[in-house]
């Protein structure tokens, strides 16, 4: 029988394709960093990266719409359904159910492994490649190259404020450095 991790990702890319977003790139670079995260700072690696993996099953590709807005509520009450029918112990669905609420600071963390996911969750989008990819993503999505620049760099500085861990916060900084710069050499050479 499969485990969490691999329930999580099989449901995600179930819901990635049923709402064409967001982008599974993206979903990976978080799940990466999540591991990274977790090994670095002691946390349950299978619960923050279950988390991460179903932190956007309820989503849509409309830029700051109503589903983006409260995805998390939303994928929170989605995903609940399935921890049941995955039999999951009720201390790991909680810390699960958590971390999802809680990845855009609508709720306050309630462990570690929340803490580790939010963090992971937010980085890909502080990360050139992450950039870089979301940008592309954008011009899926119909936006212009102006709009989709808009809206790297808006994302890139909202989820900025998010992050927390020191190591995370430091390696932002000198990351946004590089995100700026590549941009407004984009747009000038344009």
């Amino acid at each position: 029988m499969a485990g969490l991790v691999e329930k999580a990702k099989e449901l995600m890319r179930q819901q990635t394709e049923k709402n064409r977003s967001p982008a599974w790139l993206l979903t990976e670079m978080a799940v990466e960093k999540g591991r990274q995260l977790a090994r670095k700072h002691g946390a349950d690696e299978r619960l923050v990266v279950a988390s991460l993996y179903l932190a956007h099953t309820i989503f849509d590709q409309k830029f700051m719409g109503e589903v983006q807005k409260k995805h998390t509520k939303l994928s929170a009450e989605f995903v609940r359904k399935h921890l049941d029918e995955w039999n999951v112990a009720e201390d790991d669905k909680k810390s699960i159910l958590n971390s999802i609420r809680a990845h855009h600071n609508h709720v306050p963390t309630e462990s570690l492994e929340a803490e580790v996911m939010k963090n992971a969750e937010c980085f890909k989008f502080v990360t050139l490649k992450g950039s870089i990819i979301f940008l592309h993503e954008c011009g899926m999505r119909g936006d212009d190259f102006e709009t989709a620049v808009e809206h790297v760099l808006k994302k890139m500085g909202q989820k900025r404020k998010l992050l927390t861990l020191p190591d995370c916060i430091d390696e932002a900084d000198e990351n946004i450095k590089v995100i700026k710069e590549f941009f407004s050499k984009l747009t000038n050479d344009g």
